[in-house]
């Protein structure tokens, strides 16, 4: 019998992971919301237009986040409408550029 040392932070990371991996969109929406978005009254849906939403600063501060967030580095060249218009467009983008594995 193998025995694996693993520790109680370790697993509170992975269900952390899991949980936000499960509920990407919605931790998208929460974060462009309540961070990027202050001061205007929007309903965010999955696929509202971030354009004039989310202004340039808005974009970088989003970068860093999923950088931390999501454990990988964004390039510049990544940082399109077609991969930054929507919060389900990011979502996916997410998805594909992520090194964690998608449930």
């Amino acid at each position: 019998m193998m025995l694996i040392d693993v520790s109680v932070e370790s697993l509170q990371s992975i269900e952390r992971l899991e949980t936000s991996w499960k509920d990407i969109e919605e931790t998208l929406k929460a974060y462009i919301g309540k961070e990027l978005i202050s001061g205007e009254k929007t309903d965010l849906d999955l696929d509202t237009d971030l354009i004039g939403l989310v202004d340039s600063t808005g974009v970088m501060e989003l970068t860093v986040w999923i950088e931390s967030t999501f454990g990988f580095s964004v390039e510049i060249d990544d940082i399109t409408p077609e991969n930054f218009g929507t919060i389900r467009r990011l979502a996916d983008w997410i998805r594909r550029n992520s090194t964690q594995p998608a449930e």
